[in-house]
């Protein structure tokens, strides 16, 4: 079975993109769950820069901040793999 080389720029998108759905996934939950509504809503304060809240700016911040966040990781996690020898 041949190794099939992922690039930098698709294993980013795919991960930005799993980061989205999470994120979209949790902002609904707020509204179907309403326990602990007030806490949920410090998580998301301290997980996203400039995060305004449960309304559409929030989401769009949130979403945003998300898929960037996906090429940040990646982008560690190929710098680390290249630095410590790792294929």
């Amino acid at each position: 079975m041949s190794e099939k080389s992922v690039s930098y720029w698709q294993q980013a998108n795919r991960l930005g993109l799993f980061f989205v759905a999470l994120f979209l996934i949790c902002f609904a939950w707020f509204y179907m769950n309403p326990a602990e509504q007030v806490l949920h809503e410090q998580l998301f304060n301290l997980t996203f820069i400039g995060f305004s809240g449960m309304s559409f700016a929030g989401v769009v911040s949130g979403t945003i901040q998300s898929y960037v966040w996906g090429y940040i990781f990646v982008g560690i996690w190929m710098t680390v793999s290249k630095v410590s020898g790792m294929k």
